[in-house]
């Protein structure tokens, strides 16, 4: 299996998540990407923890899937998921200020709240 990178999400917490019964308070759930022979090129896990704010908690993706529109479908799908459950705001917390996933959240429209912290609105 290809290698999914994610600085913000370690396996035994995923693996933890997900035997959750019924999810926790605002826990949206895990969504998975997969290419056409059906392996998994990418993830994506968010919630609404507080009401109206999104957060992504995790975003992944396959070394060879990326730039390919993998990761924007996910954060889109996950997006559409916070909307439903009344988000108007999403936020993201990156590892470090300068983690290599920066520029895809502000090409995403993700604005600084502080060091590592960023914010956008959901239209």
């Amino acid at each position: 299996m290809r290698r999914l990178i994610s600085a913000q999400c370690a396996l035994p917490r995923i693996r933890a998540e997900i035997e959750i019964p019924g999810g926790a308070p605002g826990w949206l759930g895990w969504l998975v990407a997969t290419g056409p022979a059906g392996a998994v090129v990418g993830v994506a896990a968010g919630g609404v923890p507080v009401p109206g704010e999104g957060e992504v908690y995790a975003l992944a993706v396959a070394d060879d899937s990326r730039r390919r529109g993998v990761g924007t479908a996910l954060l889109a799908a996950a997006s559409d998921r916070m909307r439903t459950y009344g988000a108007h705001d999403q936020r993201v917390e990156l590892p470090a200020e300068e983690d290599p996933a920066l520029p895809f959240y502000t090409h995403q429209g993700f604005s600084p709240l502080g060091p590592t912290r960023w914010s956008r609105l959901l239209s």
